[in-house]
This record gives C-alpha cells, sequence and structure tokens, in this order.
C-alpha cells in the first residue's frame, strides 16, 4: 500500500428526487435510509481499516456544517464550499490542499457520500486495485457491474479483457431502454459510479490540461493560502469564481490515461424512491413498510410513514412516504419525476416544503414549527441540548415571547442577564440583541411566539456564534 493514501467524500449534493424526507437544508447523504447510520457515515465507515477517519476528508456546503447536518458533520476534517460548483472544483481543491497540507503527494479516493455498499470486502478488494493502478499513473473510475438494463446511469465502455482492472474507451450517456439492453448484453459496458482514485498530481495535470479556468482559478487560491492566508476563508472568498462543472464531463470523458476496476460491491446511488425500494427487505407481498403503517392487500409497495397512520388498501406497485408535513404518491417506476415536484415547490408560492422540515436540526438542538399561517405571528417549540447556546442576535422585524415548559433557560436580553424556570417567561423586543441558553443538565424545552411583519429564518443578525455562523 502508498505510503500515505487520503479519501475524499463528497457531500454536497441536494437529493431532491427523494423528497420528502430528503431536503434541501438536509439532504439524504445524511440521512438514515436502510440501517443506523446515515449514508454519510457508513461511506466512511466502509473505508476502514485501509483509511482512518483521520486521513478522511469531506467536502460539503457551509451551510450544512453549520445547520442541520452539523453533527454528522462536526469533528469530521471539512472543506466547507460557499456554493456549489459541480465536482471538478471541488476535487482540485481537494487534491491541492491534500498536497499542500502533507508536504507530499497523496493517492486520493474520491467517493459520493450517498451511495451504499451492501459488500464492503469486494468493495476493498477492487480499492486495493485501483491504489496499484493509480500509483503507477493511472486515473481509475469504479465501473459497476450491470444486472439489467438501467436508463438512469451513464454507461463506460471498456476494452475486452480478462482481468479485473480495463481500459476506458468512452463515457456514454443515460441511454433509452433498447440501447441500455444492447449493452448489457455486450458485456463491456459498465454502470459509472463516480468513485474515481488517482494520485494528486495525476489528478492536477489532468485539470491542468483539460480545465485550464479551474486550474487558473485554484492557482489564485493556492498561492494565497500558501502564503499565509487561512485556507479555508480563502475557498469562502474564492470559491464562486471557479466554473461550474463536473469531473465526470471536464476530465474523465477526455483524458486518455483512464482505467476502470469492474465492482461488483452490492452498491447502489439510492438515486429515487424506486432504488430504496429495490435495495429494501420486502414482506411476503413485495412490500417495504416503515414506520406508522397499516397495510391490507398491497403488493409490492413502498409505504413509509415519519409520523402519521398511513392506511393503505389494495395498493399495488405505489410509493406513499408520509412526514409530518407532506406526502409523496406516485406509481412505482414514476419516482424519478419526484425532481418535478421539487423544482415546483422552489419556484411555486408553496413555502418552504422543499427547504427544510417541519422540524429543524440545529447544532444546539432543534426547533419545531407548530403554526405559521402568514398571519403576522408564528409558533415554535425549541429545544436546547444541555450546555448549549443559541447565537448572540437580533431581529429587525419580530419580536419574540419564550415561556420555559421544562428545563431552566438563561436569557441574554440586552444588559440584562436572568435565569427562567418552568412556567417563567421573558419577551424579546424587536431590535434588541438576545441569546438564549441551556446550562442546565437537562434538555431545555420552551414555546416561542413570533410577531411582526416578517418571520423569516433569514431576519437574523448575529453577534456571537458558538459554531461559526456570525453574520
Amino acid at each position: 500500500m502508498p505510503k500515505i493514501l487520503k479519501a475524499v467524500v463528497l457531500a454536497g449534493g441536494s437529493g431532491s428526487r427523494l423528497w420528502p424526507l430528503s431536503r434541501q437544508q438536509l439532504p439524504k447523504q445524511f440521512l438514515n435510509l436502510n440501517g443506523v447510520d446515515s449514508m454519510l457515515s457508513s461511506t466512511i465507515a466502509r473505508l476502514s481499516p485501509m483509511i482512518a477517519q483521520d486521513d478522511v476528508w469531506v467536502v460539503t456546503g457551509e451551510a450544512h456544517a453549520t445547520g442541520e447536518a452539523f453533527s454528522e458533520l462536526d469533528g469530521l476534517n471539512k472543506i466547507l464550499e460557499p456554493c456549489g460548483r459541480n465536482t471538478a472544483p471541488a476535487i482540485a481543491i481537494a487534491a491541492a490542499l491534500l498536497q499542500d497540507l502533507s508536504n507530499d503527494d497523496p493517492v486520493m479516493i474520491v467517493l459520493p457520500a450517498d451511495h451504499i455498499v451492501t459488500k464492503k470486502d469486494a468493495f476493498q478488494a477492487c480499492l486495493k486495485t485501483a491504489v496499484h493502478a493509480a500509483e503507477a499513473g493511472r486515473i481509475v473510475t469504479f465501473g459497476i457491474v450491470p444486472t439489467h438494463p438501467e436508463t438512469g446511469f451513464g454507461y463506460i465502455q471498456t476494452e475486452k479483457s480478462d482481468n479485473s482492472l480495463h481500459s476506458v474507451i468512452r463515457f456514454v450517456e443515460k441511454p433509452d431502454l433498447e440501447n441500455a439492453q444492447k449493452m448489457l448484453d455486450d458485456g463491456n459496458y459498465y454502470w459509472n459510479s463516480g468513485m474515481f482514485v488517482w494520485k494528486c498530481s495525476v489528478i492536477l495535470d489532468q485539470i491542468e490540461k483539460l480545465l485550464p479556468d479551474v486550474f487558473f482559478q485554484l492557482g489564485q487560491m493556492r498561492a494565497r493560502w500558501n502564503n499565509g492566508e487561512t485556507w479555508q476563508e480563502v475557498i469562502r472568498n474564492g470559491f464562486d469564481q471557479m466554473p461550474d462543472i463536473s469531473i465526470d464531463y471536464g476530465v474523465m470523458e477526455k483524458s486518455d490515461i483512464v482505467s476502470l476496476v469492474a465492482a461488483d460491491i452490492g452498491w447502489s446511488d439510492v438515486g429515487s424512491w424506486d432504488a430504496v425500494h429495490e435495495i429494501a427487505p420486502h414482506d411476503s407481498d413485495g412490500n417495504d413498510i416503515s414506520g406508522n403503517v397499516l397495510a391490507i392487500d398491497c403488493k409490492g409497495s413502498l409505504l413509509r410513514s415519519e409520523k402519521n397512520l398511513i392506511a393503505a388498501v389494495g395498493l399495488e406497485d405505489i410509493i406513499a412516504v408520509e412526514t409530518p408535513d407532506a406526502i409523496l404518491l406516485c406509481k412505482r417506476g414514476e419516482s424519478q419525476r419526484v425532481r418535478e415536484i421539487v423544482d415546483t415547490l422552489k419556484d411555486g408560492d408553496h413555502g418552504t416544503y422543499h427547504l427544510e422540515h417541519v422540524t429543524v436540526r440545529r447544532p444546539w438542538g432543534s426547533y419545531t414549527v407548530l403554526e405559521d399561517k402568514g398571519q403576522g405571528y408564528k409558533l415554535k417549540r425549541i429545544k436546547v441540548l444541555p450546555g448549549a447556546r443559541l447565537s448572540l442576535q437580533a431581529h429587525q422585524h419580530r419580536s419574540e415571547h419564550w415561556v420555559v415548559v421544562s428545563g431552566t433557560a438563561t436569557v441574554t436580553c440586552g444588559d440584562l442577564v436572568k435565569v427562567i424556570a418552568k412556567n417563567g417567561s421573558a419577551y424579546i423586543p424587536i431590535g434588541e440583541i438576545h441569546r438564549l441558553e441551556n446550562r442546565g443538565k437537562v434538555v431545555l424545552q420552551l414555546i416561542e411566539v413570533q410577531v411582526g411583519e416578517y418571520l423569516g429564518e433569514d431576519d437574523i443578525q448575529r453577534f456571537d456564534d458558538s459554531y461559526g455562523r456570525v453574520t
């Protein structure tokens, strides 16, 4: 094995096709879809023992690291993107950082955070093959051995070979069913997994050759962090100048040094509710049922409830997913179109259903919107973990009334700091600088009533924050 081996996990996607469970502020890579751990945690775990967690870097949105995904990302090495620019800029920055921080030329493994791999031993065997090829100067991708004519994936054609490592001929866009069947019958086509292995120097040389605009912007940023500026601050201030382009389109499809490891690893990109149904355990009628569900004479359906009862009779090949604020209903085979729902929610006057759940996780705890009718007030339940505190903040358009229902709150309001026990209350006027803390040993719960002409979550100015969210 190489002297230095690093992994980069890409965790910046939106997971829109798994709405309503996956939302923009908490996408699928931070959710548990088929086990006890999140998809991100499972991705990192399958690298062990070849790569320790300290040698794993996660590339994700800055908003995720300081928002709902804080608990999943806390304690991990992170490269935070202030905006989305696709995979090529993210990989370029990660490769340059790994070189500069290690003062060496590591072999770099790139994995999406939102895939499922059920055969860990087979995955690690493929990884060893890929690392060996990468040390010899190749850029290596994992090609998934296809099991059926899939129209939702890109394909990779390789030269015929009896070895597990193949030379790549070309990349193929998502095909129609007829061409997908032809490629399956040919036997030298593989699904494009988006998993890669290469030396940092090799991928940077390819980016310089094939994506000169990306390489130029990277050079500008790299010079700044090597001249004493903090690299994360350099990324925060310069990343938006990067072109928006994928590593597949920008490098992999054009490079002449690409090899493929044929991988039969129990892989799924979990890209839709149909994919979730395929990998889930089924009852005797082919149903995937979880949560508060009563199903009578149903067949081949996915029925998932997060809170409210789903009562179903005589359904066949139906997907029904319930969360406390939304219900998805569609036929099996149509779930790729869930993205159309999310796009419509973004463009229309439908509130924040695409953005966040009713209960929103925060680094300090969570809040649940109990009522928000757009009538000049909003009602919330707030939970603050022991030892946690909200930012020192102010609002320009709303006042807040707090009533403690359990635990003890320490409230800063202007120059006044007071302790409020159960049944006590506090009033925060518009524009007043304030903070809420839980200095106790049990969870603090309170009811918040917001009153004002504008009640959006962006009406907040932070002056001090324990989680790096100062405005």
